[in-house]
């Protein structure tokens, strides 16, 4: 079966219906070629999302410089301004810049992003999975773990929800609960086998297992989602 971008957006944003995410999960576990529109989606959304956030400090430095410009360059009152002089306002000007810059969130192990679990909103009617589903997209990560470890138990193997399972534990700091969710799913077919090779490389790297956190992050491809997380990870590491 094709799949087009739309129904990727309908996954991801969980917008399909219980039978509808079940069958697109079973394609997505063989078909490599879906597994790979779904994870450049995924790219996609995170790059825009970052470059929204970084021109929204542009105002603030627009707020800042502006100041500067009335004050030494109005139109009919240039001044004339010593080497030493001119030298130091260009140094304070770039020094603002860089401090907006640094404030912009930057590549680190701990400054990754991922999408909302699909299948928060299921039509007619709501499932434990999806008020686990809701509990994740609402932050909830402590009420999420829980949601998800009891359905671990009451239904049959399902890669989302050990993958959501895994996220809200690193979100609550239980590394050691959370690594051997990940490398499961890192050494699986399922679609989250690229991005849980990261988390997988995250969670050792907050444990201190230093080599399995290597491991797992050379195994992240460059230009994949958490590539650059992954390459910080190794740097700390060195």
């Amino acid at each position: 079966m094709t799949y087009s971008y739309s129904d990727i957006d309908a996954y991801l944003n969980g917008e399909l219906n219980a039978e509808e995410q079940q069958r697109f999960e079973q394609e997505l576990r063989s078909n490599q070629q879906l597994q790979e529109q779904v994870n450049a989606y995924r790219l996609l959304n995170s790059t825009v999302g970052k470059h929204q956030q970084a021109e929204q400090t542009l105002p603030e430095l627009k707020k800042i410089l502006d100041p500067l410009t009335h004050q030494y360059f109005k139109k009919g009152k240039a001044k004339v301004f010593t080497m030493r002089r001119t030298m130091y306002m260009l140094a304070a000007a770039a020094s603002i810049v860089l401090i907006l810059l640094f404030a912009l969130p930057g590549t680190s192990p701990d400054n990754y992003s991922f999408d909302d679990m699909p299948g928060a909103t299921v039509r007619g009617a709501e499932d434990e999975k999806a008020k686990a589903a809701q509990l994740f997209n609402n932050k909830k990560y402590a009420e999420a773990a829980t949601a998800f470890a009891k359905l671990r138990t009451t239904t049959t193997a399902d890669a989302t929800v050990d993958f959501y399972l895994g996220l809200s534990l690193l979100k609550t700091e239980k590394y050691d609960e959370a690594l051997p969710l990940f490398e499961t799913l890192a050494n699986g077919t399922s679609v989250y086998t690229e991005d849980a090779n990261f988390f997988a490389a995250l969670s050792a790297y907050h444990l201190q297992q230093n080599d399995k956190a290597k491991q797992y992050a050379e195994k992240v491809k460059e230009g994949s989602r958490y590539w650059k997380n992954a390459k910080a990870i190794k740097k700390k590491l060195k």
